[in-house]
């Protein structure tokens, strides 16, 4: 494995796995959402009791046959609603960010933002640590995406034109 030879190697490098491991994050987020539409309520309750039994941890196992027994219409409406939205908006922001195209680093900063807003609000409303690790993902990802944008528009203000990210090598 090479090393890296300076920060701004470390930046590229820490910027496009964040990059890859949330569009693999997304995707999935997507296609559950999709599954969600196909598989009855009834399956996803039954699957969540069988696996509230293999697990021998009570504590684990009663918080997922609780979480089981809360599911209704409503709420698999909703994380179908959820899912489908929250991965088609990150995928469409993360292809952007791949191409490198210039103002989608703000409006995934802007994004990032309203999703951490969320986040916070469903810990409080919740209590879901999840929530909590999912908005320190966030932040990371604000601040390497931030980075990233400066070095893209000092790249281009040095050499003129945008078009030079095609023909030069920025990370």
């Amino acid at each position: 494995m090479n090393k890296v030879k300076n920060k701004e190697e470390l930046l590229d490098v820490s910027f496009n796995t964040m990059l890859l491991g949330k569009s693999i994050f997304a995707f999935v987020e997507f296609i559950s959402g999709l599954l969600l539409i196909f598989v009855p309520l009834d399956l996803i309750k039954a699957t969540i009791h069988h696996l509230a039994l293999a697990i021998s941890l009570s504590p684990f196992s009663t918080m997922i046959t609780n979480a089981g027994e809360r599911l209704t219409n409503d709420a698999t409406l909703f994380a179908i609603v959820y899912l489908l939205l929250h991965g088609a908006l990150k995928l469409v922001t993360l292809a952007l960010l791949w191409k490198k195209i210039l103002w989608s680093y703000p409006l995934s900063i802007l994004l990032l933002v309203g999703f951490i807003l969320y986040q916070i609000f469903e810990f409080f409303n919740h209590g879901s640590i999840s929530m909590l690790v999912l908005c320190a993902v966030d932040v990371l990802m604000i601040i390497l995406t931030l980075l990233e944008y400066r070095k893209l528009k000092a790249h281009i203000s040095k050499e003129g034109s945008y078009s030079s990210l095609k023909n030069s090598k920025v990370n």
